[in-house]
Protein backbone atom coordinates (compact mmCIF):
# COMPACT_ATOMS: atom_id res chain seq x y z
CA UNK A 1 0.00 0.00 0.00
CA UNK A 2 1.32 3.41 -0.94
CA UNK A 3 1.27 6.04 1.86
CA UNK A 4 -0.73 8.54 -0.20
CA UNK A 5 -3.52 5.97 -0.41
CA UNK A 6 -4.57 6.90 3.12
CA UNK A 7 -4.97 10.49 1.99
CA UNK A 8 -6.93 9.48 -1.10
CA UNK A 9 -9.34 7.48 1.06
CA UNK A 10 -9.87 10.55 3.26
CA UNK A 11 -11.57 12.46 0.42
CA UNK A 12 -10.99 15.72 2.20
CA UNK A 13 -13.85 17.70 0.68
CA UNK A 14 -16.68 15.32 1.72
CA UNK A 15 -14.89 14.79 5.05
CA UNK A 16 -14.86 18.55 5.60
CA UNK A 17 -18.51 18.90 4.56
CA UNK A 18 -19.84 16.14 6.82
CA UNK A 19 -17.97 14.95 9.89
CA UNK A 20 -15.62 17.92 10.34
CA UNK A 21 -18.26 20.59 9.69
CA UNK A 22 -20.84 18.75 11.79
CA UNK A 23 -18.38 18.44 14.67
CA UNK A 24 -17.51 22.15 14.43
CA UNK A 25 -21.18 23.15 14.56
CA UNK A 26 -21.72 20.80 17.51
CA UNK A 27 -18.82 22.41 19.39
CA UNK A 28 -20.25 25.85 18.64
CA UNK A 29 -23.68 24.88 19.99
CA UNK A 30 -22.11 23.28 23.09
CA UNK A 31 -20.07 26.45 23.72
CA UNK A 32 -23.24 28.54 23.46
CA UNK A 33 -25.22 26.29 25.81
CA UNK A 34 -22.44 26.31 28.43
CA UNK A 35 -21.45 29.99 28.01
CA UNK A 36 -18.05 28.90 26.79
CA UNK A 37 -17.40 26.37 29.57
CA UNK A 38 -17.45 22.98 27.85
CA UNK A 39 -18.21 20.40 30.53
CA UNK A 40 -16.52 17.37 28.94
CA UNK A 41 -13.71 18.43 26.62
CA UNK A 42 -11.87 15.09 26.36
CA UNK A 43 -14.99 12.95 25.73
CA UNK A 44 -16.17 15.51 23.19
CA UNK A 45 -12.83 15.35 21.37
CA UNK A 46 -12.97 11.54 21.41
CA UNK A 47 -16.46 11.69 19.92
CA UNK A 48 -15.16 13.95 17.15
CA UNK A 49 -12.38 11.44 16.41
CA UNK A 50 -14.95 8.63 16.25
CA UNK A 51 -17.21 10.60 13.91
CA UNK A 52 -14.36 11.50 11.56
CA UNK A 53 -13.09 7.90 11.55
CA UNK A 54 -16.60 6.60 10.82
CA UNK A 55 -16.83 8.72 7.72
CA UNK A 56 -13.25 7.93 6.74
CA UNK A 57 -13.65 4.15 6.97
CA UNK A 58 -16.88 4.37 4.98
CA UNK A 59 -14.78 5.29 1.95
CA UNK A 60 -12.65 2.13 1.67
CA UNK A 61 -15.66 0.02 2.66
CA UNK A 62 -17.75 1.61 -0.09
CA UNK A 63 -14.94 1.24 -2.62
CA UNK A 64 -14.72 -2.47 -1.81
CA UNK A 65 -18.45 -2.88 -2.37
CA UNK A 66 -18.51 -0.72 -5.54
CA UNK A 67 -15.34 -2.10 -7.11
CA UNK A 68 -17.02 -3.45 -10.25
CA UNK A 69 -19.10 -0.30 -10.73
CA UNK A 70 -16.09 1.98 -10.22
CA UNK A 71 -14.19 0.09 -12.92
CA UNK A 72 -16.87 1.16 -15.41
CA UNK A 73 -17.59 4.68 -14.14
CA UNK A 74 -15.90 7.78 -15.68
CA UNK A 75 -13.96 8.46 -12.47
CA UNK A 76 -11.50 10.90 -14.03
CA UNK A 77 -14.30 13.08 -15.44
CA UNK A 78 -15.83 13.55 -11.99
CA UNK A 79 -12.48 14.34 -10.36
CA UNK A 80 -12.57 11.39 -7.96
CA UNK A 81 -9.76 8.99 -7.06
CA UNK A 82 -10.54 5.33 -6.38
CA UNK A 83 -7.42 3.75 -4.80
CA UNK A 84 -8.45 0.11 -5.33
CA UNK A 85 -9.37 0.59 -8.98
CA UNK A 86 -6.25 2.70 -9.54
CA UNK A 87 -4.05 -0.03 -8.06
CA UNK A 88 -2.83 2.02 -5.11
CA UNK A 89 -4.00 -0.62 -2.63
CA UNK A 90 -5.04 -4.25 -2.91
CA UNK A 91 -8.51 -5.47 -2.04
CA UNK A 92 -7.16 -7.43 0.95
CA UNK A 93 -5.26 -4.41 2.26
CA UNK A 94 -8.39 -2.28 2.00
CA UNK A 95 -10.36 -4.89 3.94
CA UNK A 96 -7.78 -5.04 6.74
CA UNK A 97 -7.62 -1.25 6.91
CA UNK A 98 -11.41 -1.13 7.24
CA UNK A 99 -11.48 -3.78 9.99
CA UNK A 100 -8.80 -2.00 12.01
CA UNK A 101 -10.57 1.35 11.83
CA UNK A 102 -13.95 -0.17 12.73
CA UNK A 103 -12.34 -1.80 15.77
CA UNK A 104 -10.85 1.55 16.85
CA UNK A 105 -14.23 3.25 16.44
CA UNK A 106 -15.93 0.54 18.51
CA UNK A 107 -13.45 1.00 21.38
CA UNK A 108 -14.06 4.77 21.46
CA UNK A 109 -17.83 4.31 21.35
CA UNK A 110 -17.76 1.77 24.19
CA UNK A 111 -15.84 4.25 26.35
CA UNK A 112 -18.31 7.06 25.60
CA UNK A 113 -21.30 4.79 26.26
CA UNK A 114 -19.78 3.73 29.60
CA UNK A 115 -19.68 7.43 30.59
CA UNK A 116 -23.12 8.34 29.20
CA UNK A 117 -25.29 5.24 28.64
CA UNK A 118 -27.86 7.11 26.52
CA UNK A 119 -25.21 7.42 23.82
CA UNK A 120 -25.79 3.75 23.02
CA UNK A 121 -28.71 4.80 20.78
CA UNK A 122 -26.89 7.20 18.42
CA UNK A 123 -23.80 4.96 18.54
CA UNK A 124 -25.82 1.91 17.50
CA UNK A 125 -27.54 3.87 14.74
CA UNK A 126 -24.21 5.17 13.48
CA UNK A 127 -22.64 1.71 13.34
CA UNK A 128 -25.76 0.29 11.72
CA UNK A 129 -25.60 3.01 9.07
CA UNK A 130 -21.88 2.44 8.48
CA UNK A 131 -22.21 -1.33 8.08
CA UNK A 132 -25.60 -1.33 6.37
CA UNK A 133 -24.69 1.25 3.76
CA UNK A 134 -21.33 -0.26 2.86
CA UNK A 135 -21.54 -4.01 3.49
CA UNK A 136 -21.88 -6.11 0.31
CA UNK A 137 -24.59 -8.28 1.86
CA UNK A 138 -26.81 -5.37 2.93
CA UNK A 139 -26.06 -2.73 0.28
CA UNK A 140 -28.33 -0.01 1.60
CA UNK A 141 -26.37 2.27 -0.73
CA UNK A 142 -28.07 0.42 -3.58
CA UNK A 143 -31.57 1.10 -2.29
CA UNK A 144 -33.77 4.21 -2.61
CA UNK A 145 -34.17 6.95 0.00
CA UNK A 146 -31.01 6.11 1.96
CA UNK A 147 -30.40 9.87 2.05
CA UNK A 148 -33.52 10.22 4.22
CA UNK A 149 -32.95 7.41 6.69
CA UNK A 150 -29.12 7.32 6.71
CA UNK A 151 -27.29 10.34 5.32
CA UNK A 152 -29.43 13.16 6.69
CA UNK A 153 -29.99 11.62 10.17
CA UNK A 154 -26.31 10.67 10.56
CA UNK A 155 -25.15 14.20 9.75
CA UNK A 156 -27.78 15.63 12.07
CA UNK A 157 -26.75 13.25 14.85
CA UNK A 158 -23.15 14.41 14.52
CA UNK A 159 -24.11 17.94 15.54
CA UNK A 160 -26.51 16.81 18.24
CA UNK A 161 -24.23 14.22 19.86
CA UNK A 162 -21.17 16.50 19.91
CA UNK A 163 -23.22 19.31 21.46
CA UNK A 164 -24.81 16.88 23.95
CA UNK A 165 -21.47 15.48 25.11
CA UNK A 166 -19.84 18.91 25.27
CA UNK A 167 -22.70 20.63 27.09
CA UNK A 168 -24.06 17.71 29.10
CA UNK A 169 -27.62 18.69 28.28
CA UNK A 170 -30.45 18.09 25.82
CA UNK A 171 -31.42 21.23 23.92
CA UNK A 172 -34.14 22.01 21.39
CA UNK A 173 -31.73 24.54 19.91
CA UNK A 174 -29.35 21.68 19.16
CA UNK A 175 -32.22 19.69 17.63
CA UNK A 176 -33.17 22.52 15.26
CA UNK A 177 -29.58 23.21 14.23
CA UNK A 178 -28.89 19.49 13.75
CA UNK A 179 -31.84 19.07 11.38
CA UNK A 180 -30.80 22.12 9.35
CA UNK A 181 -27.24 20.86 9.05
CA UNK A 182 -28.42 17.34 8.22
CA UNK A 183 -30.30 18.57 5.17
CA UNK A 184 -27.70 21.12 4.01
CA UNK A 185 -24.79 18.69 4.21
CA UNK A 186 -26.68 15.90 2.43
CA UNK A 187 -27.81 17.95 -0.57
CA UNK A 188 -24.57 17.32 -2.45
CA UNK A 189 -24.90 13.59 -1.65
CA UNK A 190 -28.23 13.52 -3.50
CA UNK A 191 -26.65 15.35 -6.44
CA UNK A 192 -23.84 12.79 -6.44
CA UNK A 193 -26.50 10.12 -7.00
CA UNK A 194 -27.66 12.08 -10.04
CA UNK A 195 -24.05 12.36 -11.24
CA UNK A 196 -23.70 8.57 -11.02
CA UNK A 197 -27.10 7.93 -12.62
CA UNK A 198 -25.80 6.63 -16.01
CA UNK A 199 -23.45 4.09 -14.40
CA UNK A 200 -25.82 3.13 -11.57
CA UNK A 201 -28.78 2.57 -13.87
CA UNK A 202 -26.74 0.24 -16.08
CA UNK A 203 -25.55 -1.86 -13.14
CA UNK A 204 -28.64 -2.45 -11.06
CA UNK A 205 -28.03 0.12 -8.34
CA UNK A 206 -31.50 1.28 -7.26
CA UNK A 207 -30.85 4.67 -5.68
CA UNK A 208 -33.69 7.18 -5.40
CA UNK A 209 -32.54 8.84 -8.63
CA UNK A 210 -32.40 5.53 -10.52
CA UNK A 211 -35.78 4.43 -9.17
CA UNK A 212 -37.45 7.77 -9.95
CA UNK A 213 -35.27 9.32 -12.66
CA UNK A 214 -37.77 12.01 -13.68
CA UNK A 215 -38.49 13.09 -10.12
CA UNK A 216 -36.80 16.43 -9.40
CA UNK A 217 -35.34 14.97 -6.23
CA UNK A 218 -32.18 17.11 -6.22
CA UNK A 219 -34.46 20.16 -6.04
CA UNK A 220 -37.02 18.69 -3.68
CA UNK A 221 -34.54 17.38 -1.08
CA UNK A 222 -33.01 20.77 -0.12
CA UNK A 223 -36.52 22.21 -0.34
CA UNK A 224 -37.43 19.86 2.52
CA UNK A 225 -34.53 21.44 4.38
CA UNK A 226 -36.00 24.88 3.66
CA UNK A 227 -39.29 23.82 5.21
CA UNK A 228 -37.50 22.43 8.28
CA UNK A 229 -35.56 25.68 8.69
CA UNK A 230 -38.75 27.76 8.37
CA UNK A 231 -40.25 25.74 11.23
CA UNK A 232 -37.11 25.96 13.39
CA UNK A 233 -38.16 29.12 15.30
CA UNK A 234 -40.97 27.06 16.83
CA UNK A 235 -38.27 24.99 18.57
CA UNK A 236 -35.71 27.70 19.12
CA UNK A 237 -37.49 30.92 20.00
CA UNK A 238 -38.62 29.95 23.55
CA UNK A 239 -35.00 29.21 24.52
CA UNK A 240 -33.00 31.25 22.04
CA UNK A 241 -34.71 34.61 21.83
CA UNK A 242 -36.62 36.04 18.88
CA UNK A 243 -33.77 38.11 17.43
CA UNK A 244 -31.30 35.22 17.41
CA UNK A 245 -33.94 32.90 15.95
CA UNK A 246 -34.66 35.33 13.10
CA UNK A 247 -30.95 35.72 12.36
CA UNK A 248 -30.49 31.94 12.31
CA UNK A 249 -33.49 31.67 10.00
CA UNK A 250 -32.12 34.31 7.60
CA UNK A 251 -28.66 32.73 7.39
CA UNK A 252 -30.12 29.28 6.89
CA UNK A 253 -32.64 30.32 4.25
CA UNK A 254 -29.90 32.00 2.22
CA UNK A 255 -27.86 28.78 2.22
CA UNK A 256 -30.83 26.60 1.31
CA UNK A 257 -32.01 28.87 -1.49
CA UNK A 258 -28.58 28.44 -3.11
CA UNK A 259 -28.69 24.67 -2.56
CA UNK A 260 -32.14 24.45 -4.15
CA UNK A 261 -30.97 26.52 -7.13
CA UNK A 262 -27.97 24.25 -7.71
CA UNK A 263 -30.09 21.12 -7.20
CA UNK A 264 -32.50 22.38 -9.85
CA UNK A 265 -29.64 22.61 -12.33
CA UNK A 266 -28.55 19.07 -11.49
CA UNK A 267 -32.07 17.80 -12.16
CA UNK A 268 -32.18 19.65 -15.47
CA UNK A 269 -28.93 17.99 -16.59
CA UNK A 270 -30.28 14.53 -15.77
CA UNK A 271 -33.55 15.23 -17.59
CA UNK A 272 -31.59 16.40 -20.63
CA UNK A 273 -29.69 13.12 -20.53
CA UNK A 274 -32.98 11.18 -20.43
CA UNK A 275 -34.18 13.16 -23.46
CA UNK A 276 -30.90 12.39 -25.29
CA UNK A 277 -30.01 16.07 -25.33
CA UNK A 278 -26.67 15.40 -23.66
CA UNK A 279 -24.52 12.27 -23.57
CA UNK A 280 -22.20 12.75 -20.62
CA UNK A 281 -23.75 14.72 -17.73
CA UNK A 282 -21.28 13.44 -15.12
CA UNK A 283 -18.70 16.22 -15.49
CA UNK A 284 -21.11 19.17 -15.28
CA UNK A 285 -23.10 17.52 -12.50
CA UNK A 286 -19.85 16.92 -10.62
CA UNK A 287 -19.10 20.65 -10.71
CA UNK A 288 -22.57 21.56 -9.40
CA UNK A 289 -22.22 18.92 -6.69
CA UNK A 290 -18.97 20.53 -5.55
CA UNK A 291 -20.63 23.96 -5.44
CA UNK A 292 -23.25 22.50 -3.12
CA UNK A 293 -20.49 20.98 -0.99
CA UNK A 294 -18.78 24.39 -0.69
CA UNK A 295 -22.06 26.06 0.25
CA UNK A 296 -22.60 23.42 2.96
CA UNK A 297 -19.11 23.95 4.39
CA UNK A 298 -19.55 27.74 4.36
CA UNK A 299 -22.95 27.40 6.06
CA UNK A 300 -21.46 25.20 8.79
CA UNK A 301 -18.57 27.64 9.32
CA UNK A 302 -20.99 30.57 9.62
CA UNK A 303 -23.19 28.65 12.08
CA UNK A 304 -20.15 27.75 14.17
CA UNK A 305 -18.98 31.38 14.34
CA UNK A 306 -22.55 32.50 15.01
CA UNK A 307 -22.88 30.34 18.12
CA UNK A 308 -19.36 31.02 19.33
CA UNK A 309 -20.08 34.76 19.09
CA UNK A 310 -23.27 34.35 21.15
CA UNK A 311 -21.63 32.42 24.00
Amino acid sequence: MRPQTLLYFARIKPLAAWSISGSAVGVGVAAYLTHGNIVAIFPMLLAIVAVVLMQYVAHPMNDIMDYELDRQAPIEVTGRVKPIVDGLISMDEAKWLSRGLVAAIAIILLYLIARQPLLIFPAAYGMMALIGYNHPKMKLAYKPFSELYLSMPINALTVFVISYIGSGQFSWIAVAVSIAFGFSSSAFFVSMMSMDFPTDSRNGKRTTIVTFPRLRWCTFFPTLGCVAVMLSPLLMAPYFGLRQSILFLALSMLAFIILVFLGKKVDELRLEYLRDQTKDPEGKTGELRLYQLYVSIAYAAILTCFFLALK
